[in-house]
């Protein structure tokens, strides 16, 4: 059980508090989905569960936080450790052993556990998140969803009666998003434990957590079940950032209850009238997407033939050949470990391929350095920390502008321009380090943004980050791309990838798969689970009415639905 009792938390040096008077109350077994918007306070306040804030991270106190009756306050990190465990958005910041068992085997060995009983935790924690096959396994050599359960079964091992998940799949395709679902949905049903989990995948999580709490600036906003919360308070969640889940706004538009099964028959029967009266909207398989703008073919990017490994004799990329036209918006997807990363990292210099070319407005990038490719291509990694450095945001976004020599007059205006344009303004004097996942991501985009590349490279920008936060930032990279900037986002955000990518790019096994407009791509139902690319919600309701009835368009947006719908009212 938790118990938080008026509880205010200062991070050091400031004045506004992180956690504002908070009083709240857990009951052992439940399934807690905690949500709100990037820098609310949700992990902050998850953090002080276990006593890292503020023994560790500092800062100042006011209130009591009680975890089985025992006050944090009163014990160590250590301590409190095995009654909560914590797992953190990032796996590899949590595993420490060379193989699967060693590192599920390291919290027990530091409590001085005895070795017989932590062999018994040790293939115990491993059965519950089934990664019993993977004891010997190599941790460096695990895929994402691996090194998640891995780390899962490392805080099972320590049998706490909390298990605290902050963003755990933040980083996953949707193939590992799914399997640490379940894992942490049967840990629930099977073992009773107390799950909290913080997440922005709403539509994923929806049908795990029987209760639902919602941040916003420090404080509780809304506590209760999370039906009721979701169908009583869409507005106010919007508000704050918060979308309520495609089914539900699917449900509501058409009048139906929230099943997928009555959502499909009432489109079916919607789609049918309308082929009868001619006057269905026209958006067919060979029709072009409305978001494509005419775009000049002016080669602005290519991958001739390109090859690269990290061993000579297993390649991970195999004969890359694409061309990018200028002021193209083109999403690169792709299950974990099929090379997308990787051949971006070909293109800003940090690797070099072992064979073909890559080519800026025709010209080879050999011999071009890290620094001369980062004032064209701004590349932002899926971990934002790898880019921050200064110690303060203001000096972080003029770092790269300093380094280049611009005058101290511009340096000041882009400074100034890119942080308002990430909602950074207010922030500009605080530590990088300081700052929530979804900050951290759009300060290290502000600092792209104040470079002016013409090619911007997007490495999972939805990470750490809510739909309202997520939205602003994507509609100004769509201003971007309108001004002639060239986009590549990788993601596993199919829904993100319908609403602005004009052209889509499949990637399986270091080769491409399948490259064309978007609605191509994703009628091509077929190519896309050889690739584990799961639709998101509405394309699959589209490819499912298929079946019944081919003349049903491919529609990829909720205006597309809402058009749809509309036809019956005409």
């Amino acid at each position: 059980m938790i118990s938080v009792e008026n509880f205010t938390y200062y991070y050091p040096d400031s004045k506004i508090p992180a956690l504002d008077n908070l009083n709240l109350s857990i009951q052992s077994g439940d399934f807690v989905l905690l949500l709100g918007p990037s820098g609310c306070g949700k992990s902050t306040l998850v953090q002080c569960f276990n006593g890292i804030i503020p023994k560790v991270a500092g800062g100042e106190v006011e209130g009591k936080i009680f975890i089985n009756e025992k006050d944090v306050e009163q014990h160590k990190v250590y301590q409190i450790s095995s009654e909560v465990g914590l797992v953190f958005q990032d796996p590899n910041t949590q595993i420490f052993g060379l193989t699967v068992e060693d590192d599920v085997a390291f919290g027990p060995e530091n409590l001085g556990i005895e070795k017989n009983e932590i062999e018994k935790r040790v293939e115990n924690s491993l059965k519950i998140v089934g990664i019993e096959q993977l004891r010997k396994r190599f941790t460096f050599s695990l895929s994402g969803g691996e090194k998640q359960r891995t780390a899962i079964a490392g805080n099972l091992a320590m049998q706490p009666g909390i298990l605290v998940l902050d963003e755990p799949t933040s980083d996953l395709d949707p193939k590992g998003t799914r399997e640490v679902l379940e894992t942490i949905k049967q840990l629930n049903k099977n073992t009773g434990i107390t799950i909290i989990l913080i997440e922005h995948k709403i539509d994923e999580v929806l049908g795990l957590a029987n209760r639902t709490i919602v941040m916003d600036k420090g404080k509780i906003i809304l506590d209760g079940s999370t039906c009721d919360i979701f169908n009583s308070n869409i507005d106010q969640l919007e508000q704050i950032g918060i979308y309520s889940p495609k089914l539900i706004q699917l449900s509501k538009m058409l009048n139906v209850k929230p099943s997928y099964k009555e959502i499909v028959s009432r489109l079916i029967s919607i789609n049918a009238r309308c082929g009868e009266d001619g006057k269905c909207i026209d958006i067919s398989d060979d029709a072009p997407s409305e978001n494509v703008s005419q775009i000049p073919s002016i080669p602005h990017l290519e991958f001739d033939d390109m090859w690269f490994g990290y061993k000579n004799d297993n390649p991970i990329l195999k004969g890359i050949n694409i061309s990018i036209n200028k002021g193209e918006f083109v999403a690169l997807i792709g299950a974990n470990g099929s090379g997308k990363t990787t051949m971006l990292k070909c293109l800003i210099g940090l690797l070099r391929p072992d064979k073909g070319r890559i080519l800026l407005d025709e010209k080879d990038i050999r011999n071009t350095g890290v620094a001369e490719l980062a004032g064209i291509v701004g590349y932002l990694f899926q971990n934002p920390d790898y880019q921050l450095f200064a110690d303060t945001v203001h000096e972080e976004v003029a770092f790269g502008l300093k380094n280049r020599s611009s005058y101290s007059s511009d340096i000041e205006f882009k400074v100034n321009e890119a942080l308002e344009m990430m909602e950074l303004t207010e922030l500009k004097e605080r530590h990088p380090h300081s700052l929530s996942r979804g900050q951290r991501q759009r300060l290290a985009v502000a600092s792209i943004l104040a470079m002016e590349p013409d090619i911007l490279v997007l490495d999972e920008p939805t990470t750490g980050q809510d739909w309202g936060h997520l939205t602003l930032f994507m509609e100004q990279i769509k201003k971007l791309n309108g001004a002639g900037k060239t986009i590549i986002l990788i993601t596993h955000d199919m829904g993100l990838v319908a609403k602005y990518a004009d052209r889509t790019i499949i990637m399986q096994d270091g080769k491409i798969a399948m490259d064309g407009s978007t609605r191509d791509v994703f009628s091509r139902s077929d190519v896309l689970k050889k690739a584990s690319i799961e639709l998101h919600l509405l394309a699959r309701i589209s490819n499912d009415i298929k079946v019944a009835d081919k003349r049903f368009p491919m529609l990829l947006n909720m205006n597309e639905f809402q058009e749809m719908i509309n036809v019956e009212d005409r």
